[in-house]
């Protein structure tokens, strides 16, 4: 019995040693895999996020006509960016929506009215100009530019008393300091807006840089669209780039004015004639190629022209004359 015993005290320390061993190793693979665990885990979090920029949305209903207020758009996160969205919100505010744009409708420029047009001060035209490499300073023009407008033009004047006439040419400045808007192909740039395709816009601005300019589009003021209109249907207009810290400009009031082609009417009001001078009514009253080369003047009679009409006999009686004092003086 006391043999028995033995056998089964050294059985049983055999099967504790066993589950110590069973339960070391299995310690051990649990203790590897929370190791493994943790050395990767630092890499699950520093994996990159999505993509996401922030555009411009319309926060409300933006109404067609009315000036947008900064309090009016949000930054809005996307994933994907719309084409020629805006990342600015100072760069919509004040502009104008050419239509109604919902609330939460992403912004791009076809939405708001020309960009050009959002360039004009008050009393202000945008004119198109017909330009060449000459004329265009050698096409170094920019939009943003400060530009003086030369005509030079030629025009037939009376050569002498008994000759017809002869052409002369003449050059001045028709106007001056003028805000190039645009130039050709190239528009001022648009603060604020990115370009959904980069590569395509590149593109395209080098296709239209290999044409040749053939027009600039200027800011001028209302009382020089005539001047300026006619001037490039009658000569040839030039443009002179100039510095843009140059703000000197010519004094019309030491010239003479032209005639306007539509005179006022009669029995105006002291305040009606002040109006005449505005320069939306002088530009409406007009001017011609005459008034434009400096050349309509009052033409007196010439002697030939004098004694047209039939012959006037002056009876005098002492101190009296047949004649009226008008009449003398009419034919001396």
């Amino acid at each position: 019995m006391p043999h028995f015993a033995r056998i089964a005290a050294i059985l049983l320390v055999i099967v504790a040693t066993l589950l110590a061993l069973a339960a070391f190793s299995m310690g051990r693979r649990a203790s590897a895999n929370a190791s493994a665990n943790t050395s990767h885990a630092p890499t699950l979090s520093v994996l990159p996020k999505p993509v996401t920029m922030h555009v411009v949305v319309a926060a409300r209903r933006l109404p067609a006509g009315q000036r947008i207020d900064a309090s009016q758009l949000r930054l809005a996160e996307m994933s994907t960016r719309p084409d020629d969205s805006f990342v600015s919100i100072d760069a919509l505010a004040g502009q104008l929506p050419r239509v109604d744009i919902p609330e939460g409708t992403v912004i791009t420029p076809t939405l708001l009215s020309n960009p050009v047009a959002m360039q004009l001060a008050a009393g202000e035209r945008a004119i198109a100009v017909p330009v060449d490499e000459t004329t265009g300073v050698g096409s170094r023009v920019l939009p943003g530019d400060y530009v003086d407008v030369v005509l030079t033009l030629k025009s037939g004047e009376p050569a002498s008393s008994f000759a017809s006439t002869k052409e002369v040419t003449q050059s001045r400045l028709l106007a001056s300091r003028l805000r190039v808007l645009a130039y050709g192909p190239r528009d001022l740039p648009a603060v604020g807006v990115v370009h959904g395709d980069a590569s395509a816009a590149s593109t395209k601005s080098e296709r239209n840089s290999d044409a040749p300019t053939r027009t600039a589009v200027l800011a001028v003021p209302v009382a020089d669209i005539d001047p300026l209109v006619l001037g490039a249907q009658s000569g040839k207009l030039s443009l002179a780039l100039r510095h843009p810290g140059d703000d000197g400009v010519p004094t019309p009031l030491l010239f003479p004015t032209a005639q306007p082609v539509l005179s006022p009417v009669a029995n105006l009001t002291p305040e009606q004639r002040a109006w005449l001078a505005a320069p939306e009514n002088r530009a409406y009253a007009g001017i011609d190629e005459r008034g434009l080369a400096g050349t309509l003047r009052a033409i007196a009679p010439t002697p030939s022209l004098r004694h047209t009409s039939a012959p006037t006999i002056e009876i005098v009686r002492g101190a009296e004359s047949s004649l009226s004092q008008a009449q003398r003086t009419a034919i001396r």
